[in-house]
């Protein structure tokens, strides 16, 4: 299932996020593992999108920032949630050495950001959500989010 928003405001970006949390914290235990990759243009709202889905998780706040020096971050959620920032990773091998292939496995929730990047080693059923700028406002951002599993269709 495919859906499509427009975020005005953080408010509203911040309310997408937990809205697919809850769902995905109430089903926990039938929908896990889940990936989802996060595409857009540097300051599409990729990481703040990532905060917000963390915390609504139980994620603290401090411990949310972009990995991209780091790569890869673990949040103490409900469920686990393992964030990765693939900008920097040059090539299919590289990607695979991060482990990631272990991660789309466990029983979690991994978000890559820059995951167009690495489509084809992507899982199937990866969710993707896509935040693109409006040109003409700077504060608003039209979201795409495909491949939603029908358990997770009311967002």
């Amino acid at each position: 299932m495919n859906v499509s928003r427009e975020l005005h405001n953080l408010d509203d970006c911040r309310d997408l996020a937990r809205q697919l949390a809850r769902q995905i914290a109430r089903q926990s235990k039938s929908v896990l593992p889940i990936t989802i990759g996060l595409v857009g243009t540097l300051g599409a709202g990729k990481t703040q999108w990532t905060k917000f889905f963390a915390e609504s998780l139980g994620a603290q706040a401090e411990e949310i920032s972009s990995p991209t020096y780091v790569l890869i971050h673990r949040y103490h959620s409900e469920p686990i949630i393992h964030h990765v920032d693939a900008y920097r990773v040059k090539d299919d091998d590289e990607f695979l050495e991060l482990g990631i292939e272990e991660l789309f496995d466990a029983q979690q929730i991994t978000i890559v950001e820059w995951a167009d990047r690495f489509r084809d080693l992507m899982p199937k059923q990866t969710i993707w959500i896509t935040l693109e700028l409006d040109s003409n406002d700077p504060s608003c951002r039209h979201v795409t989010i495909e491949n939603l599993p029908p358990t997770l269709s009311s967002v």
